[in-house]
């Protein structure tokens, strides 16, 4: 094999080098996140929207799906709420995951309060997500970069 051969083995391989793949699967998931991150900052009322009316919906199967079911009982038994409003939603029947407290808030908001109170939990850890994905990124530029000195000295 020519020194030809070996350069097509090289870009070749430079192809398949999973270094700078994972480098590229790094971007485009930190670039996916970004871009989440604007849509949701900018389509905050219509996600609201969506989300009561995606929960309204939901309530309708409740005794038709199980895992719907579970869902709700679930969710009301943590945040300690019933329906999406309130226990009207459920049509005067609210099920027993739902307190019994008359003045009980609906589980709409007790998850907005949730999520708001929790905000700064979740900012962190979000954060700490992304700099652990630039800093994946930058060893494997890096190391890509130093594999890559090193076959030039080589002569590959």
């Amino acid at each position: 094999m020519g020194m030809s051969g070996l350069k097509l083995l090289k870009y070749v391989l430079f192809f398949f080098n999973l270094l700078f793949w994972f480098f590229f699967l790094l971007l485009i998931i930190l670039l996916a996140e970004v871009t989440m991150a604007i849509l949701l900052f900018v389509y905050d009322q219509k996600l609201n929207n969506y989300v009561s009316t995606s929960l309204t919906e939901s309530i309708q199967q409740y005794h038709s799906n199980n895992s719907t079911r579970a869902t709700w009982d679930s969710i009301q038994t943590f945040l300690q709420c019933c329906g999406v409003n309130g226990t009207s939603d459920w049509g005067g029947h609210p099920p027993a995951s739902c307190p019994s407290n008359p003045q009980v808030q609906g589980c709409y908001a007790q998850a907005k309060l949730w999520f708001h109170s929790n905000f700064l939990h979740i900012g962190i850890i979000t954060i700490c997500v992304c700099v652990i994905q630039v800093l994946g990124m930058s060893f494997a530029l890096t190391l890509n970069c130093q594999i890559d000195k090193t076959s030039q000295a080589l002569g590959l």
